[in-house]
C-alpha cells in the first residue's frame, strides 16, 4: 500500500505604500473640472493598474491631464477614475485623503 502525501503552504504578506511627493511637483488641480491631479505614478499606485494603462487613456484624451514644469505628467483623479468604471465613491474617497 503506498501513502500519498499531500503539503500546503500558506504565506501571508502584508504591503505598506508610502508616498513621498518630490518638491518640484507642486499639488495641481484640474482646470477642467477643479479636482487634484497626480503624477501617472502615484495615480496608478492608488488605482492599482499600471502605469502603461494610465498612458493609454492619456493618448485617446479620455481623461484629463496636464504636464507639470517639472515635466511630469499629472492626471486628474475624477476623469481617470471615471474612465476606469470607479463607481465606488468609497475608494475614490479614500485615495483623495491620502493626497
Amino acid at each position: 500500500m503506498e501513502i500519498k502525501r499531500n503539503f500546503e503552504k500558506l504565506t501571508v504578506t502584508k504591503r505598506r505604500f508610502v508616498i513621498h511627493q518630490t518638491p518640484s511637483v507642486k499639488q495641481t488641480i484640474c482646470a477642467e473640472c477643479g479636482e487634484a491631479m497626480l503624477p501617472i505614478a502615484q495615480a496608478a499606485v492608488l488605482l492599482g493598474i499600471k502605469q502603461s494603462r494610465i498612458f493609454q487613456i492619456v493618448e485617446t484624451g479620455a481623461a484629463h491631464f496636464t504636464e507639470a514644469e517639472a515635466g511630469a505628467l499629472m492626471i486628474c483623479l475624477n476623469s481617470l477614475a471615471a474612465v476606469l468604471d470607479c463607481d465606488s465613491e468609497k475608494k475614490l474617497e479614500e485615495i483623495k485623503e491620502k493626497i
